[in-house]
């Protein structure tokens, strides 16, 4: 019987269930995306909190064992108390890790994808303390030359590290082609580097080179990965441009050190203003970017492409949004077509949710803007569900936001042109229902003909005259909603909005089989 218990205590067994443990730990937390589910039915400590703190609990305790193994010899595995610690230890590391990754294997792709994100950022730390770990547990064995031999290669890996931090060892590149985002104001060409650094755009206009850089308040900005460089309508419209990247490596109040400057086209953007134009509309594709190419592909050429928003489960990463919007953006539509922005609720959870507009180039998520006789009103429908959900932790104003927004329409005016409305929602406000109705009476009286959207995941036409048409259109019965179909389970719908002076035309293709669903209407 001694022989058995005092498995638990030796020395692999405990360096086993450290590392089940810290790799425990580190994908509970990376595993972020799921814990508010937990957080209403456990009462231990807020819920995935106190499973977090269970986690490293065993964590430590491992590692004191392995303390008290290392430098008390094997005289501990005597102790009674030491080798049941040692069985629970090792018991809960392997539960522990096996529930992980079954959680992992039942998340799916999305999730998955978030999770890697975030072990990618704490991955540096987590080897930091395994190798730490594994030096505490291997220098007592050590004599002479295997010392020596230990502290110059923990040395070098420490100088290597260190290194970095100062002179990157990746090759700096522009990691995505350039994405000309139409602000209602003006252009915003936004494209992504590999790393940090500078962003400018060069052009000719009228005979003369131009180069805009990517500036705030007249100071460079160089600490993004995404960067947007602000070109009026006039000098881009059917005009070559070149995107450039300076990286920066060092950036102090006296002086800084930058590193190499890459460039990228030229690209020409191509502007349809004629009486037929083609609009790709796009949502939800959440991380499933090939689906969404595939579908996309099978709609044919179009002249400017519509993001009807959530390109992933949320922004927690500028990386996100490199990957899943301004990458895929920029495959789409090659730099070559005028892009619009519409913001979907995933967009707005994360830390980096914050920052995702103005990296875009937009100063508000809602804007207006024209191409020849069609005029477009973006809308930002927030959140789908009150401020206070546990979902967001705190941290959402979206009810305010609405309504700042329905003061905003307010002050637009009915210019007898044909209209669309693009929001992620078609409701404008699922939470508050006057404010959705609000919202609907004042795109009503500026003359919109449809609501397009995304959100729900299905395709679908809605008209007043459908059965259990909702109470907006039955108020509102000269206005339509399209859904666009975006991402459900094992397939992708994109569709394509083609505008004519006698109506539009709703044209849908999924990326699994050739079905293509259409749907014509008249102008109000």
């Amino acid at each position: 019987m001694e022989k058995k218990t005092s498995f638990f205590l030796r020395l692999p067994t405990l360096l086993c269930s450290l590392l089940l443990l810290t790799f425990s730990a580190a994908v509970f937390r990376a595993f972020r995306i799921n814990w508010v589910f937990f957080d209403p039915n456990l009462r231990f400590m807020g819920g995935a909190r106190g499973l977090f703190c269970v986690i490293a609990a065993f964590l430590l305790l491992s590692l004191a064992l392995l303390c008290l193994r290392t430098f008390g010899g094997k005289e501990t595995s005597k102790k009674r108390v030491l080798r049941v610690l040692g069985a629970v230890t090792f018991v809960a590391a392997v539960l522990f890790a096996l529930a992980l990754c079954v959680m992992l294997f039942v998340a799916g792709a999305e999730s998955d994808r978030a999770v890697a994100l975030w072990l990618k950022k704490d991955l540096p730390f987590v080897f930091a303390f395994l190798l730490a770990v594994a030096a505490l547990a291997v220098l007592p064995n050590l004599r002479g030359r295997g010392k020596a031999a230990l502290a110059a290669a923990l040395a070098l890996i420490l100088g290597i590290a260190g290194l970095t931090l100062f002179f990157p060892l990746t090759p700096y590149k522009i990691a995505a082609d350039p994405v000309v985002m139409d602000t209602g104001k003006d252009y915003a060409v936004v494209f992504a580097t590999n790393d940090r650094g500078t962003g400018f755009v060069t052009y000719t206009y009228e005979g003369e080179e131009r180069t805009v850089p990517a500036e705030k308040h007249g100071r460079l900005i160089g600490d993004r990965l995404i960067h947007s460089v602000h070109v009026p309508y006039e000098h881009l419209n059917g005009n070559a441009y070149v995107v450039g990247s300076t990286r920066v490596i060092g950036e102090w109040s006296y002086g800084g050190f930058q590193g190499k400057t890459v460039t990228k086209g030229p690209y020409t953007l191509q502007v349809n203003e004629s009486e037929t134009q083609r609009y790709l509309l796009l949502s939800d594709w959440h991380t499933f970017t090939n689906a969404a190419k595939k579908a996309a592909a099978k709609l044919g050429d179009f002249d400017a492409l519509v993001l009807l928003g959530d390109p992933a489960p949320g922004m927690d990463f500028e990386e996100e949004a490199v990957q899943y919007l301004v990458r895929f953006a920029g495959d789409l539509s090659g730099g070559t077509k005028p892009v619009y922005w519409v913001r979907g609720n995933h967009e707005t959870r994360g830390a980096f949710a914050d920052d995702l507009p103005d990296f875009l180039g937009y100063e508000t998520c809602y804007y207006t803007a024209r191409r020849g006789d069609y005029a477009f009103l973006v809308l930002d429908s927030g959140e789908d569900k009150p401020d206070s959900h546990i979902e967001y932790g705190g941290m959402d104003a979206y009810e305010r936001q609405r309504k700042e927004q329905i003061d905003w329409l307010k002050t637009l005016k009915k210019d007898g042109g044909k209209l669309v409305v693009f929001s992620h929602a078609w409701q404008f406000s699922q939470p508050e229902k006057e404010v959705s109705l609000e919202a609907w009476r004042l795109m009503d009286g500026l003359g919109a003909s449809f609501v397009v959207s995304g959100h729900v995941h299905v395709r679908k036409l809605m008209t007043a005259a459908d059965d259990g048409a909702p109470e907006q259109l039955l108020s509102f019965p000269d206005m339509r909603v399209f859904i666009d179909g975006g991402h459900r389970g094992k397939h992708f719908v994109a569709s394509m909005m083609t505008l004519s002076p006698d109506g539009v035309l709703f044209t849908s293709a999924n990326d699994l089989n050739d079905e293509i669903l259409k749907d014509a209407l008249p102008w109000r």
